[in-house]
This record gives C-alpha cells, sequence and structure tokens, in this order.
C-alpha cells in the first residue's frame, strides 16, 4: 500500500492523503496534487511525524507509548469506579476492606496520568 501525500499540518501531522495500490498510481496522484509519495508504515496515523521536505513519514512511539498508558488508565479506572455500585456501597459501611482497596486501585491508575 502506498500513500499520496497531499496536505500536511505546521506541527508535522498528516493532514490530507489517499492510499493506492500501486506506487505508480500513488506518484502520479501526489504529482498532480503537489504532494508526494510513500509506502505506508502501518500503525495508528495519529502518531505519525510527516517531513514533507524529506518525503518521510516516521512513528513517534514515544508519543504513542505514553498516550496509550493514558488511555489504559482511564478506561481501568473508569472500569474500577463502575463497579462502585449501590450494594458495594451499603456493604463498604460495614467493612470498609473491600472500598479502600478500590479506592487504593483508582490511586494507582490515576497515579499514571
Amino acid at each position: 500500500m502506498y500513500l499520496s501525500i497531499t496536505g500536511v499540518t505546521e506541527d508535522k501531522k498528516l493532514a490530507k492523503y489517499q492510499p493506492f495500490e500501486t506506487e505508480a498510481a500513488a506518484v502520479a496522484h501526489a504529482s498532480q496534487y503537489n504532494g508526494f509519495c510513500v509506502e505506508d508504515i502501518g500503525g495508528n496515523q495519529e502518531f505519525w511525524i510527516v517531513d514533507k521536505d524529506a518525503k518521510t513519514i516516521t512513528q513517534d512511539t514515544a508519543t504513542e507509548n505514553s498516550v496509550t498508558v493514558k488511555r489504559n488508565a482511564i478506561a481501568e479506572i473508569q472500569r474500577l469506579e463502575g463497579e462502585i455500585t449501590n450494594r458495594r456501597l451499603r456493604e463498604a459501611y460495614t467493612d470498609a476492606t473491600w472500598m479502600n482497596a478500590q479506592e487504593a486501585l483508582i490511586a494507582t491508575e490515576r497515579a499514571k496520568l
């Protein structure tokens, strides 16, 4: 898969592109719209760094990993908080052990943000 890249933001993010099965088709499209052609590197395009001058794209894995950790932590916080139901709250009044453990798990996830 090849990409005809015809738009790049000021912060070197992908703004406009079109995929093609063949390199020739991608090159033809790119030259028509003052862009350039690259082979698709895969991965999440949100974390691609596009260098229009060098006509390359690279994956910003450090940022991707950081964002992934934060997204996973938020999802885990939501899951843990979702377990705090009315029944669990009633139980917590008689035995706060479970609630304290749940709050500790949530605090651990929040520390990742």
